[in-house]
């Protein structure tokens, strides 16, 4: 269950009450999913960045259809996904090939409860997966992340954060998009700087019909991520580039861009 945006000024305003729920199904993986930099990519750069070797086990939570736990288990990781979304866990079945269980499992699961499965080598959380509902649901995810993984080893966040929205916001990046089949996808946005949240609803059309969706996400200031993991009871390794694994900096008209979190469950 992830999701990519690109804030500009506009007027949506949604409910931040399960939104979720409904948002990753079908129409999620056609809109959203060629927005996405390629799973192989991404799990090559979490391979080198986390030092995982073949054999080791990895926790992708959320795992959304499986971008990037397919490519990790097939670079020789034995990862279970989880997800609270059906419809993308059915996607993700449809994805796996002749991949069988002992190298990829999926679970449906909310990941505010605890899982029943621990001693993870690695645990993931990508795409800005976090901010969906209210703190204290995203404390509760990081607990079970943290109680997932075994001691001294690390959970790794991957997301957007509210210096990176605040700066595409004062420089109008304009959201719209088209498809390979020419759907035109636009999204407008607003951040509530009190509530620290981005009201989103984006549109589309093309030839398999048009659609709206709405989303709010809290933007937190790396601090305010850093307070959470540190409640969580884990500790903050480093804070990288995702791709590169450089020392994250805040330069350029985007403050960075996106951040990748290192933290560790202590020994």
């Amino acid at each position: 269950m992830r999701m990519m945006w690109f804030p500009i000024p506009g007027k949506a305003v949604v409910s931040t009450s399960a939104w979720w729920e409904g948002f990753f199904d079908a129409d999620y993986v056609r809109i959203w999913g060629p927005r996405f930099t390629p799973g192989e990519d991404e799990a090559a750069a979490l391979w080198r960045i986390l030092a995982l070797a073949a054999g080791c086990r990895v926790l992708d939570a959320p795992c959304g259809y499986g971008r990037v736990a397919l490519p990790l288990a097939r670079l020789g990781a034995s990862v279970l996904g989880v997800d609270q979304s059906a419809a993308l866990l059915e996607e993700a079945e449809r994805r796996r090939g002749d991949l069988g269980p002992e190298r990829l499992r999926y679970l449906h699961h909310d990941l505010r409860a605890p899982l029943a499965e621990s001693g993870f080598d690695v645990a993931l959380n990508l795409g800005t997966s976090l901010g969906y509902g209210t703190e204290d649901d995203d404390l509760a995810i990081l607990r079970t992340l943290a109680a997932a993984v075994r001691l001294g080893c690390a959970v790794a966040i991957e997301t957007i954060h509210r210096d990176a929205v605040a700066a595409m916001l004062a420089h109008a990046v304009t959201p719209a998009h088209r498809l390979p089949d020419g759907t035109l996808v636009l999204e407008e946005s607003r951040l509530d700087p009190v509530a620290g949240r981005v009201e989103t609803t984006s549109y589309w059309a093309g030839p398999s019909g048009s659609g709206r969706k709405s989303a709010s996400i809290r933007a937190y200031a790396i601090s305010e991520l850093l307070r959470l993991v540190e409640l969580a009871g884990l500790r903050l390794r480093a804070a990288l580039q995702p791709g590169s694994g450089a020392p994250f900096e805040a330069r350029g008209p985007f403050f960075g861009g996106r951040v990748l979190l290192l933290a560790e469950r202590p020994v």
